[in-house]
């Protein structure tokens, strides 16, 4: 799958990731891949390196398996904190706000980009398979 693409259920603001993740990491490989970030305020993008990047995929399983909702925040970075993202139960009807926070890779501190979109509790499943197919099945640590 060549890109994972996030939208906003209330406006145009998206996250996309892009770039080939490969299937046969293992131990401390890597893999660089990019995230941007679009809306009518924003346009970032950044590299993004990960020795795990099936861990996203984790993340957006679990956000599925957690529909109805969850106490706190649920989180997760990359391994250089170039990308970071966070997912607040937004309300009682099912929208889950996604906050995310872009850094340069650079110079890490010159630049760094946030902001937030709206998906709803239904999309989850969905989401979870397409990071699957993007970022890999979750292997076993």
């Amino acid at each position: 799958m060549p890109d994972f693409l996030i939208k906003d259920v209330n406006s145009s603001t998206t996250l996309r990731f892009e770039g080939e993740i490969p299937t046969d990491l293992t131990g401390y490989d890597g893999c660089t891949f990019s995230v941007s970030a679009s809306s009518h305020e924003l346009s970032a993008v950044t590299k993004v390196y990960d020795i795990r990047p099936d861990q996203w995929t984790a993340f957006f399983k679990d956000l599925a398996v957690h529909w109805r909702g969850w106490q706190g925040v649920k989180d997760h970075e990359s391994l250089e904190g170039h990308f970071r993202l966070e997912a607040n139960t937004a309300d009682s009807l099912g929208h889950i706000r996604l906050r995310f926070r872009l850094r340069g890779v650079d110079v890490p501190n010159l630049w760094v980009a946030e902001a937030s979109l709206i998906i709803e509790a239904g999309q989850l499943d969905d989401l979870a398979k397409r990071a699957e197919a993007y970022f890999g099945m979750v292997v076993p640590a």
